[in-house]
């Protein structure tokens, strides 16, 4: 049997549809890679965990001096609720919160530039503001070919700094604002918080002669808001269950866990809680390989490796061996594999990014009509992920080192949010 990218695409454009962390459609999403799995003839289940999840019922902005106008705005989920009637308060643009731009700050509702990271929250709650903006796209996208994102105040902002009122806009809308010198504005914001399941689907293939060495295999299947996720990420999730498909017929000398996450895109929980409910068996894995992001037309093929430099040697020759053109490089991925090099295991990413104008992520255009993906371009790294499996799988020893290199450490250290990020 061979692995086939058509059979992948099919099933694919089967589970081409909105995958939010914890809804329904994540579930219904699980259950068919669980029946895909099982057919394959491998042992396979669902292993469920509990997220913190939101509903925005109300969002209003509305800008009251100089000028009146309502602005659409998306609430973010698990937003601090105003008070009965919402709240006024003067406006203010932070731009990238600096210094300057915090004396002036306290009891304001602030815009800021782009996303909401975890510092500039700490900074500006801790600046007590009244309430938060930010904004997504572009100042000349098309309403009617776009989306005003919703976004999340994650538990990693909340948990160390506090609720606060968070609003997010198009870019558009904030650049008018400033332009036209809002000062005074009225918000409205309510919601509910409540714990939602989320799932794990988890396969696994004992291996024939080594089978205390564990080869993980990841990829989530779980979308954004508006978004079908057939980049992002059901195309790694579909070259993952070609493997096992494989796999199963050819057994393995190593044994191969193969796991698609779910609530990835909501700070990778679905990975975080694999690692912790397995992490009795994490020192048998002596691999991690993770796909997010593939079958991009027009694109290039990357590989980051959370490992050792040799391992980025071996794995960059065994492309080169395989004629693949890939930028193989000792670097972290915002993605899965990282929880797993938390705890000493070192990781392979296979993807493939989508070039500038033809590569869309975490919106409406991540989507078939789109047409910027293909099975011949998910074929290149479907391929690349066999030849390197069977690579690893066969060695009399096992070539990768488990080992992480310090500045691995560090930057996976940064990303979890366990110490400052270096200026």
């Amino acid at each position: 049997m061979k692995v086939s990218a058509h059979r992948a695409f099919a099933l694919l454009k089967e589970l081409a549809y909105v995958r939010v962390s914890g809804t329904e459609a994540e579930k219904t999403a699980a259950q068919r890679l669980l029946a895909e799995a099982q057919s394959t003839g491998a042992e396979a289940h669902i292993e469920e965990f509990t997220v913190k999840a939101g509903r925005v019922d109300h969002a209003k902005l509305v800008v009251t001096e100089p000028y009146v106008k309502e602005y659409e705005v998306t609430g973010y989920e698990r937003g601090l609720n105003t008070p009965e009637g919402g709240l006024d308060a003067e406006f203010y643009y932070a731009e990238n919160v600096s210094p300057v731009h915090l004396k002036n700050v306290k009891g304001k509702v602030v815009l800021i530039n782009g996303r909401l990271r975890k510092k500039d929250y700490e900074k500006l709650q801790k600046a007590e503001v009244a309430g938060i903006l930010t904004f997504s796209g572009s100042t000349i996208d098309r309403l009617s070919d776009t989306d005003c994102d919703i976004r999340k105040l994650r538990e990693v902002l909340t948990d160390a700094h506090g609720d606060c009122v968070a609003l997010n806009m198009r870019a558009a809308d904030a650049a008018e604002m400033v332009r036209r010198g809002a000062r005074k504005v009225h918000v409205e914001f309510k919601g509910e918080n409540y714990d939602a399941t989320s799932q794990n689907v988890c396969a696994v293939i004992e291996g024939t002669q080594y089978p205390d060495e564990i080869i993980s295999f990841g990829a989530h299947y779980d979308s954004v808001h508006f978004s079908t996720g057939v980049y992002d990420n059901m195309s790694g999730s579909v070259i993952l269950m070609e493997l096992l498909r494989y796999f199963s017929e050819y057994k393995p000398a190593r044994t191969l866990k193969f796991n698609w996450y779910g609530s990835e895109e909501q700070g990778l929980l679905g990975s975080k809680a694999w690692v912790a409910a397995h992490e009795d068996e994490l020192d048998k894995h002596v691999l991690m390989i993770n796909i997010d992001v593939a079958a991009a037309t027009l694109g290039t093929n990357i590989a980051p490796v959370l490992a050792t430099e040799g391992a980025v040697g071996y794995v960059d020759a065994l492309m080169r061996e395989l004629g693949v053109a890939c930028e193989t490089k000792l670097d972290i991925y915002s993605s899965d594999c990282v929880p797993f090099a938390d705890k000493g295991v070192p990781a392979v990413n296979l993807c493939r990014f989508g070039t500038q104008g033809a590569g869309y992520i975490h919106d409406r255009r991540d989507n078939l009509k789109s047409n910027y993906l293909d099975e011949r371009a998910l074929d290149i790294t479907l391929q690349q992920a066999l030849y390197l499996t069977k690579r690893v799988d066969s060695a009399a020893v096992f070539p990768i080192e488990r080992k992480i290199a310090d500045e691995i450490k560090d930057k996976v250290d940064e990303y979890l949010f366990k110490k400052d990020k270096k200026d």
